[in-house]
């Protein structure tokens, strides 16, 4: 098990792997994409998603990842329904509340929760924009690391590995 400063370096270390893997993809793909890892503002937002979702695991109990998650949920709760968009308002507030409904190393972290929590990357933009869904693509593929991370660090991917920090 790993304090927060450990999985933050864990999703750094296992994002800068899946970066380094994504630029070795054939140039003609990212280019048809639209994307390029060139870019320090989306070498930035993968590191950030990585490292945020090497973090959730452990918001089913009190920890930086649950001070950081719901100080955002809470932040985008304000902008919601300050702007009248209630509806969303309130699906994020369920959503917000499902980690802490189970104990702690729960659902949370699962192998299943790993591919499932950052599904709504690819999905929202899927349904409202084909043409950005595979830039969500490279975004998930962070976002999968960074939850990857976490697993493996707590000894849940490869049971003898287990830091403690």
């Amino acid at each position: 098990m790993s304090g927060y400063r450990g999985h933050i370096a864990g999703a750094v270390v296992l994002n800068t792997a899946y970066v380094a893997a994504v630029r070795m993809a054939p140039g003609h793909l990212l280019e048809r994409w639209d994307i390029s890892l060139q870019d320090w503002q989306l070498l930035i937002g993968l590191f950030v998603i990585a490292i945020l979702f090497g973090l959730f695991p452990d918001v089913d109990t009190n920890s930086m990842g649950q001070n950081i998650f719901y100080g955002l949920a809470f932040a985008a709760e304000c902008v919601l329904v300050i702007t009248g968009k209630f509806e969303p308002a309130a699906y994020l507030g369920l959503l917000a509340m499902t980690p802490v409904v189970g104990k702690h190393r729960g659902w949370t972290h699962s192998k299943l929760a790993m591919i499932l929590v950052p599904a709504p990357i690819v999905v929202v933009p899927y349904l409202h924009n084909h043409h950005v869904w595979t830039l969500s693509l490279v975004l998930y593929g962070a976002a999968v690391a960074g939850y990857f991370s976490h697993l493996l660090l707590d000894g849940l991917i490869v049971s003898f590995i287990r830091f403690k920090g």
